[in-house]
This record gives structure tokens, C-alpha cells and sequence, in this order.
């Protein structure tokens, strides 16, 4: 147990709240124990529990003396009163709030009251960490808002950065509180969204903000298994009426905010965030709710978007399709409105029919589009959605009608009648149709049932069809693992392709409100006996499984016990077997089966897969390979991998998830794997399949069987790489130096392809010096300046990496005729100080450095492979290697850089700088042209179009 000084002053007060969750609550409080930083105390404020809340917290206090109770006397009914009891209590120096359902991060205390320390802080603010987690145990994590805490930045005001009122959590805060009391901030009584007031007044007063790019909070998110009907769900229209409320209470205090210029920039990004996500969270789901609810939201919402800056606000959303929302809102358009709404459940869905008029696209118009701030309000051409094809639309799919047949004990034979939307002639009328109807239990889901539509047909500017289906015999669920199916629509348009789409309602036919079907579980009706017909949360038709037998309500009564904590039994052991199947879906062991299950199906011609860093992005030698494969008109099917998220890759492209059931369809049946790493180890690569390593660079460090860490492996280590390395059969090369060091040093069996890497192709092209004025336009770089490109190789370093020279010093003596372009390697991180920022800017997340080549007047290096690319540009380049005795001995080089260096090859700030200020475009030209003749005379600049027309150039066919 820490030591605890209790006459001493805390350095921060942990407030923690809870109602009624004695289960939880001990982590919470651990979370707060547990942390780096020691001086602290836990103040937990019991809103009236009626469970064991306070015997609970009685016994931490016991164990550790840091912890203090405060009961309230009833029950709140919010989170604010007891929040701001605890700010009462709190003797901390800063303060920081805890739900007793959240945890925060080990280092969250000490991060936050360093950076608070350091600047002299009322505010430090970091990442939110949102964890979703099933009932099955399965967690996915996703950041709060993360554009915002990419580096550590100190704010002298909000008006710095007017987008701060996006990010008004309260807990991922830490707040002074001699702050706090001065200016009587606490939290609004009687009120839902009470953090948006809290935190954006905060903002407002505070003389200094610091937002640090670590993880503080972990926000615990119950995903629902089986989603309740919104058909069914009364939301609570007081819950509109306080945010809308507490918005106009965050403008009053905006109102006080004594920079006139920065009040309305930050009134002006409120306005952008109100559409985009307040707006929206209500707006998607409005048509599902009641008339009553319906008439006072659209008349509460109406009212308030009236007093922001629409026309502004309009202009700088991103999100079109809100802003059209927020237009339709005051133009009182109810049928508009739906279609926006669809939209906003699944944004790939095309809802309406949109319209074109002068080479924009716009998303209706009934004579909105004959004013001017109709049509800024209305254009959605940036989303893209007229260039897709037929494949990759969305379009909306709605059920129309759905009709009883026949029903037995055994069958259930139902119609159903749907109408898709056609937005601008999308499916031509004379392209001939067939169409199926699809029933699955989820987007990942392995089983799937389809039956044919007997009838599709073009009706003016709709898509109508209709068909049967005996539900009872087609749809065949295990049971509890999957008890409510998604009905889809598949439609084939001739040459166009196929698009696959879910069906939707806003409200069922009257043949469907009380109707249901046998059904036939494989694991018997001991699990469900009906098929009822309900609308889910996303407004998608479905079927789910309800139980009307004894045993079956017996059973499932007795699994939602037991999945919440609260019973079990014999009976369950059926269901158990059932969630263990599930659970094992993500088992290594299972996907190495089932992978191995699907490399015994036929190859598929022409498809590819492609893959950079490890799907961290669309980027390197496969995005030009790819580029050059579009280029040609390929037809073959050409899924790209992602680890993390989609940012940056086509919108036309297949995605599939790194390691998802997708991802190991896609690789057993490809006929190409591309990449520049390596595929996951475990995959064998079938004997049908090409697979070709691009690399992603020419070797300075030692490699493979050269390095120690390769020594030193055991055999069946060593075993494991060769046969990883093996599966290569082609292997993109430079120069006969990568012959003689990559492939010799991971003993590769793969044949060299001389023909250069595909990301270079731009350094050589005649159009080089176009294309660098166009991306430095693009940019936004000023003409007047030179542009210098610091490209670092990575570092095994905790924290962001830190060069051994200052961006200060460098913003002082450079910041007027250079601008410093920092990229950390990709799996390293850099903070740029406030003070250099202008002068220094980091572009580690933009993912192709060969744009970043071509920008640039000059590169700064060390030990990476980009001065090999980089010499091809025939511009200078600068090395920087403070570290050369540490970072050579770990690891060793197949030459001595600073003997060979095309370049300035400096160790400290002061030579650094003096070779900055000497540079001209003609330093050392000769060395960097004999340089990149010796590493890369492979190089011509078609590499892209030669593997193209080695395996490719059939067309996939």
C-alpha cells in the first residue's frame, strides 16, 4: 500500500461518482489507485445508491486511506450534483472526474499534472479512448475525437483553436482547482449534457490550455447484442429540450468572451460541430420516433439553427449530407428530412435521387436550388456518390409491402415488395435485371441464405421488385448466436455488376406488426420457435428469433441472467456451447483452419490483394502498382488490406479489415498478393498464387541472417522466417546492391525483378518539376521558402521521438526563409513545441512520402533509406547523426555513412546549422548523382508499367 501523508496537500483529487454500480466501481477506483503519480486522493460521491455502494467503498477505504465517501442524501437523478460535490470535497491541488463504469489510463494522473506543471496550466485535456465492448468479452477501441491530440499543444486561449468546443468531455480533463472555484464553474443541476457547459466554459476562462496526444481516459461502451426496435423506443424528448438548452447557455457564456475576432471564429466552428454531430445524433433517428416527438424536436432544432451562422457554417462542413439536413430542418421538408435521416444510419447509402445542374451535385432540389444558399446548402458533390459504380453504390432499398402467403406449423411463405432509388440514371432503363433477396445475421457473418426475386423491374425513376420466400425452410440460424438476420437486396444490372444493399423502413406493413413464422434453430427449439418480422436500430428489416414455447422462454430467460451477471444454471449448458463458438470466432487456431479450408477453392483469375506496412496505409510501391492497374482499365477484383482505419484509401477500392474472415478470403483465393512487408507469417501461400515484395527500401542497416538479432534466433526461428521469406516469388530491386545485401541476407529463393520501385517512378518523370509546383500549390507551402524534408529512420524510444536538435532555435534562426517538414518513421511519433510551429511542421501521418520528395527543396536524414529515393531527385540532402556510435554498434551498416554521405553529414546543432545555412542546390551534386547510380541504376521511372505488363496486362480476365 502507497504511503499517505494525509496532512499533506494531494496533487490531484480523483473524484469518482457512482449510482447503484457496487460492481464496477472497485475498478474504477483501482484505475485511480493504481496510477504512477502517488500524491493523490479518491473522492467517491454515492448518489443515493440502494445496492452495496457504500459497504463497497467502505472497504477501499479501509485498504487505502487516499480514499474518501460522500453520500448524498437522495438520489440526483444526474451527474452533476455529485461532480460537484466532489469539486466541494476535493482538497487536490487539480481535480479530474471518474465515472464508476470508466477506468483511466495508468499514466493519466502524472501526464496530465506534468504538462499542467510545466506551462502553469487551468486546463490539460487528453485522449479519450472509447472501448467498445460486447457481450461476448470482445473489445474495440476507438479515439474521442484524435484529430485534436495528434502532439502536445499549449493554448494561450480557445480562441487558438476554435474547434475545441468538439472534444467537451469532462473526463478527460484535469482542471486546477483554485481554477475551478475562482470562477465558479461547476456543473449544471437539473440538466442531461451537462459536460458540454462545463467544459466549453472552462475553455472559455481558461488563461492556458495544454492538450497532450496520451491516452488519460477509457470510456467503457456496452455494445447492444440484440438491438431494440426503434419502432419501439419512446426516446425522451427532455433530453432535446436540455441540449438544446445547454447550447444556448454555452453561447451566453461565449457572449462574455472579451476577444471579439476569436468569440466569432469559436462561434463560427460551435455552429460547424452543432451540425455535424449534434444535429445529427438526432437527426438519424427522428423518423422512428413519435408524431408528438417529431413535431417538438424539428420545432426546437429549427428555432436554435436560426440564431448560428448558417451560411458560414454551411460553407465549412464537411459533412454534406448534415448540412442539407440542417437546410431541409428550416425549410420544414418532412420527406427530405427522411431521406437524410436514411443517410445518416449508413452513410454509403444513397437515400434520394440527387440532381445535377452545372457539373454539381446536388441532394434534391423542388426549387431550393434557385437561390444561392439553397445550393451551397444542397451541393454534395465532394461526397462522391454520382462516381461510383454500380458495385460499390449504396442505394437506398426500401420494403414497400410484405405479404402473408401461407403459414403452417412447419412454413412460412411471406412476399415482400421493395422499391431502390436510381439517382441519376445510376441503372440505365434498358440494362436487363435479376435481383435476390438476402438473409444475414451480420456484416462479418459465414452463413448467409438467398433466394431469387421473381420480380425486378425499372418504374420511372424507380428500381420495384418483389418475391417469395418460405422463411421457415430457407433461414436456418444456430440459435442465440444469431438470432436477427438483416434482409438484403442483391441486384445484377447486365454489364454493370452486382450491388448488395440492406433493406429498410421506417414503418411495417400492418401484415407484419403481429406476424410470425416457424423457425427452426439447428440447435433445436429449445432456443426460439418464431421468426418475428421488427425494424432494427439501423431502420433495417429483419428477422429475429422469439421464444413461445416453455422451454424456450425458460432457456433464453436464463441466458440473459447469466450474460448479465445475475444466474445460470444446468439448462444453459446448450447456450454456452453455443456462445463458446462464437468467442472462438477470433481464435488464431480457428482462422488457421478455416484459411486453410479456403486455399482448397479455386483460385480466382486476376484477383489481387494488396497491402502497405502492414494495412497501416495507402501508400509505397503497391499504391503505384495499384495507380498503374486503374491506369490500365484492369477488371480483375482488387481488395486493399487496413489495419486501423480507411483514411487515405480510394473511395472505389475493396476494403477488408487486416486479419478479419474477409482478409483470409481475399489472400487463399487471390491470384496476387502485392505488399511491401510481408503478409501475416502463419498464411501459406498457395502454389496458384504470385506473390510480389515491392520492399519498401534499400538497406543501409544490416539485414536478415546479417544482424544479431537474426544470430541469435533458435532454429525453428530461424526455420520460420525462411519460410515466411519464402513465399516471396518476386522481389522488387533497385540496384545490384540490393541483390547483394537484402536478398542474400534474407537467403530469398524469390526472383529479383530489376526494374526499380514503383514510388520512384514520379522522382524521374519529365513532368517532375510540374508536379512539385502543383503539390507545393496544394500544400499551401509559400514560394519564398524553402522547403526542407526531415525524414529521421525509427527509433526505439517511449514518447514521441525527440531529434537532438531544438525547433526552437531552428524557428529562430530559420523560421523566415525555411519551413522544416518533420516525418517520423511510422511507427514513431513527433511533438512540435508551440513555439516552433510555423516554422516546423509535422507530416508523419501523411502517407505518401514520395509527394513529400517531391515538395520538398532539400531532405535531412540519418540512417534511413529514403536518401537512397531521394538522390534521384538530384537535390540536396543533409545528414544529421548525433547518434552514430550507439545506433551502428546495435545494429551495424553495410557501408560507413559518414565517409560515403551524398551530403553534409553533421552530429551536432551547431555544424547542423551552419550546413543548413550553406546549402545550395548545387552542394555536392556530383556525389549525389554518382550516389544514386550506384544504389538504384534500375531506376528509369517505369517500374509501375513493367510489372504491370509482366502480370497484369491481360486485364485480369
Amino acid at each position: 500500500m502507497p504511503e499517505q501523508n494525509n496532512t499533506a496537500t494531494p496533487d490531484l483529487t480523483v473524484v469518482v461518482i457512482g449510482y447503484n454500480d457496487a460492481a464496477r466501481l472497485p475498478e474504477a477506483v483501482r484505475s485511480a489507485l493504481d496510477q504512477t503519480l502517488h500524491n493523490l486522493e479518491v473522492v467517491v460521491v454515492d448518489d443515493h445508491s440502494s445496492d452495496d455502494t457504500p459497504q463497497v467503498v467502505a472497504r477501499l477505504a479501509a485498504e487505502d486511506p487516499r480514499v474518501r465517501f460522500v453520500r448524498l442524501e437522495s438520489n440526483s437523478g444526474g451527474c452533476s450534483k455529485p461532480r460537484n460535490t466532489g469539486i466541494e470535497h476535493a482538497r487536490g491541488r487539480y481535480v479530474m472526474f471518474l465515472d464508476s463504469d470508466d477506468v483511466l489510463d495508468r499514466h493519466a494522473g502524472l501526464n496530465m499534472l506534468q504538462a499542467a506543471e510545466e506551462y502553469d496550466a487551468d486546463l490539460v485535456s487528453g485522449l479519450c479512448i472509447r472501448r467498445h465492448v460486447n457481450r461476448s468479452g470482445l473489445v474495440e477501441d476507438v479515439p474521442w475525437w484524435p484529430e485534436m491530440y495528434t502532439e502536445r499543444r499549449v493554448l494561450e486561449s480557445a480562441a487558438d483553436d476554435p474547434d475545441l468546443l468538439r472534444d467537451t468531455l469532462s473526463t478527460n480533463k484535469c482542471y486546477r482547482l483554485d481554477f475551478l472555484r475562482e470562477n465558479a464553474i461547476r456543473f449544471p443541476e437539473g440538466f442531461h449534457w451537462e459536460d458540454l457547459l462545463f467544459s466549453a466554459t472552462a475553455y472559455l476562462h481558461a488563461r492556458k490550455i495544454v492538450l497532450i496526444p496520451n491516452p488519460v481516459y477509457y470510456w467503457e461502451v456496452m455494445v447492444r447484442v440484440a438491438a431494440k426496435s426503434i419502432s419501439n423506443q419512446r426516446s425522451n424528448i427532455g433530453n432535446v429540450r436540455d441540449r438544446i438548452g445547454i447550447h444556448r447557455k454555452v453561447d451566453a457564456v461565449l457572449d462574455g468572451f472579451p476577444d471579439e475576432a476569436g468569440r466569432a471564429q469559436i462561434r463560427l466552428a460551435k455552429a460547424v460541430k452543432f451540425i455535424e454531430h449534434d444535429l445529427v445524433l438526432y437527426l438519424r433517428e427522428l423518423p422512428y420516433q413519435t408524431d408528438e416527438y417529431i413535431a417538438e424536436c424539428r420545432q426546437l432544432f429549427r428555432d436554435y439553427l436560426q440564431t448560428l451562422p448558417l451560411e458560414a457554417a454551411f460553407a465549412r462542413c464537411r459533412h454534406r449530407v448534415a448540412v442539407a439536413g440542417a437546410f431541409l430542418m428550416l425549410r420544414q421538408d418532412w420527406p427530405g428530412l427522411v431521406t437524410v435521416s436514411e443517410n445518416l444510419l449508413d452513410r454509403t447509402r444513397v437515400s434520394t435521387d440527387l440532381v445535377e445542374r452545372d457539373g454539381r451535385i446536388y441532394w434534391c432540389d423542388k426549387g431550393y436550388l434557385d437561390e444561392d444558399f439553397g445550393r451551397l446548402a444542397l451541393d454534395v458533390t465532394e461526397a462522391g456518390y454520382h462516381q461510383l459504380s454500380l458495385p460499390e453504390s449504396n442505394l437506398a432499398t426500401r420494403l414497400t409491402g410484405l405479404d402473408v402467403v401461407s403459414v403452417t406449423r412447419r412454413n412460412g411463405r411471406i412476399r415482400l415488395s421493395g422499391e431502390t432509388v436510381n439517382p441519376l440514371g445510376k441503372v440505365p432503363a434498358d440494362v436487363p435485371l435479376s435481383a435476390q433477396l438476402e438473409f444475414r445475421p451480420g456484416q462479418r457473418a459465414l452463413r448467409q441464405y438467398r433466394v431469387k426475386v421473381a420480380e425486378v423491374s425499372h418504374e420511372g425513376d424507380r428500381i420495384r421488385w418483389s418475391g417469395e420466400v418460405d422463411v421457415a425452410r430457407t433461414v436456418r440460424p444456430v440459435g442465440v448466436v444469431d438470432q436477427m438476420f438483416e434482409v438484403r437486396f442483391r441486384l445484377k444490372a447486365g454489364d454493370l455488376g452486382t450491388m448488395a444493399t440492406r433493406v429498410t423502413a421506417i414503418h411495417l406493413p400492418e401484415a407484419a406488426a403481429e406476424l410470425e413464422l416457424p423457425a427452426r434453430p439447428l440447435l433445436t427449439k429449445a432456443v426460439g420457435d418464431r421468426w418475428a418480422v421488427r425494424i432494427n436500430h439501423r431502420g433495417v428489416v429483419t428477422l429475429q428469433i422469439v421464444s413461445r414455447n416453455p422451454i424456450a422462454k425458460r432457456v433464453n430467460a436464463s441466458f440473459e441472467r447469466n450474460a448479465t451477471g445475475t444466474g445460470g444454471g444446468g439448462m444453459l449448458r446448450l447456450v454456452q456451447k453455443a456462445m463458446r463458438t462464437a468467442q472462438k470466432a477470433n481464435d488464431p487456431r480457428l482462422k488457421r483452419k478455416v484459411y486453410a479450408a479456403l486455399c482448397r477453392l479455386p483460385v480466382k483469375k486476376g484477383s489481387v490483394v494488396f497491402e502497405s506496412h502492414m494495412g497501416l496505409s495507402y501508400s509505397d510501391s503497391p499504391k503505384y502498382i495499384y495507380e498503374a492497374l486503374r491506369h490500365h482499365g484492369y477488371q480483375g477484383r482488387v481488395t486493399w488490406s487496413y489495419a486501423e482505419n480507411t483514411n487515405g484509401f480510394p473511395k472505389d477500392a475493396s476494403l477488408v479489415a487486416r486479419n478479419s474472415w474477409a482478409y483470409l478470403r481475399a489472400l487463399a483465393r487471390a491470384e496476387f498478393w502485392v505488399d511491401n512487408q510481408g503478409f501475416p507469417q502463419w498464411m501459406a501461400k498457395r502454389r496458384h498464387t504470385t506473390y510480389i515484395q515491392t520492399w519498401h527500401g534499400t538497406a543501409l542497416k544490416t539485414m536478415g541472417v546479417n544482424t544479431p538479432q537474426v544470430k541469435a534466433m533458435l532454429t525453428g526461428q530461424r526455420k520460420a522466417l525462411a519460410k515466411a521469406v519464402n513465399r516471396f516469388d518476386h522481389f522488387l530491386v533497385r540496384g545490384e546492391y540490393d541483390i547483394r545485401t537484402l536478398v542474400e541476407a534474407f537467403e530469398m529463393r524469390a526472383e529479383p525483378l530489376r526494374v526499380g520501385y514503383p514510388r520512384n517512378d514520379l522522382l524521374l518523370s519529365p513532368e517532375r518539376a510540374e508536379l512539385s509546383a502543383a503539390l507545393r500549390a496544394r500544400f499551401g507551402f509559400a514560394e519564398d521558402k524553402t522547403v526542407l524534408l526531415y525524414a529521421p529512420t525509427f527509433r526505439n524510444t517511449s514518447g514521441p521521438f525527440k531529434p537532438d536538435f531544438s525547433f526552437e532555435d531552428f524557428a529562430r534562426e530559420f523560421g523566415d526563409t525555411h519551413l522544416l517538414l518533420v516525418r517520423a518513421h511510422y511507427l514513431n511519433s513527433v511533438s512540435v513545441p508551440e513555439q516552433a510551429r510555423g516554422a516546423v511542421q509535422d507530416v508523419s501521418k501523411y502517407p505518401d512520402v514520395t509527394e513529400l520528395f517531391l515538395a520538398s527543396d532539400a531532405l535531412i536524414t540519418d540512417f534511413s533509406s529514403v536518401m537512397f529515393d531521394y538522390s534521384l531527385l538530384d537535390r540536396p540532402m543533409v545528414f544529421f547523426a548525433p547518434d552514430k556510435a550507439g545506433y551502428t554498434q546495435d545494429r551495424g551498416t553495410y557501408f560507413d555513412l559518414e565517409a560515403e554521405a551524398p551530403g553534409p553529414y553533421t552530429t551536432d546543432q551547431e555544424s547542423f546549422f551552419k550546413a543548413l545555412a550553406a546549402l545550395t542546390p548545387e552542394s555536392h551534386r556530383e556525389e549525389r548523382r554518382a550516389f544514386a547510380q550506384r544504389f538504384g541504376e534500375y531506376e528509369k521511372g517505369t517500374a509501375a508499367e513493367q510489372v504491370y505488363q509482366r502480370f497484369f496486362a491481360k486485364g485480369g480476365k
